[in-house]
């Protein structure tokens, strides 16, 4: 499939501040850079963040629904905070053995976000990097994350 857009809602946009619309549409253009699926149309993602979850709709070029998908901010919950206490740790890391495992285990924490991602849009058949990009997308919409040093990317160590 072509991902070959990303819209985010209005009233997301309307709330964030002019670095986190600068970060957001640099992890948009990672995400359709790479985004791979099964689906064999091109496709544009429709994502609204309201207060019981992310709200995903999938239409294509001709605005056919594809359907819609609900994640509850519970189900991504654990995860963001984990990984967002782990990228923390890593900005107080004393030494480098200490920052290799920090590093891993932030790794760790995102791709099991990308897994449950995964399995949730199903339907769509996104791969694991693929939802991995997309878990970097709603944690950037649900914190803002311009205000947390290290929180994207992974470090080469060595």
């Amino acid at each position: 499939m072509a991902l070959n857009a990303v819209h985010i809602d209005e009233r997301t946009l309307q709330r964030g501040s002019e670095a986190q619309h600068t970060e957001w549409d640099a992890i948009v253009r990672e995400l359709l850079s790479r985004a791979k699926s099964n689906l064999e149309e091109a496709v544009s993602l429709h994502v609204s963040v309201t207060e019981q979850g992310f709200v995903m709709g999938f239409q294509t070029d001709q605005e056919q629904v594809l359907g819609t998908i609900v994640i509850p901010h519970q189900l991504l919950s654990e995860h963001i905070t984990e990984y967002i206490d782990i990228v923390r740790q890593i900005a107080d890391a004393d030494g480098l053995n200490q920052l290799e495992a920090l590093d891993m285990a932030k790794k760790v924490t995102h791709d099991r976000a990308g897994r449950v991602l995964k399995r949730e849009l199903r339907d769509f058949g996104f791969d694991l990097e693929t939802s991995r990009r997309l878990f970097t997308l709603l944690l950037s919409l649900r914190v803002d994350t311009t205000r947390i040093v290290g929180i994207h990317g992974h470090r080469t160590i060595r």
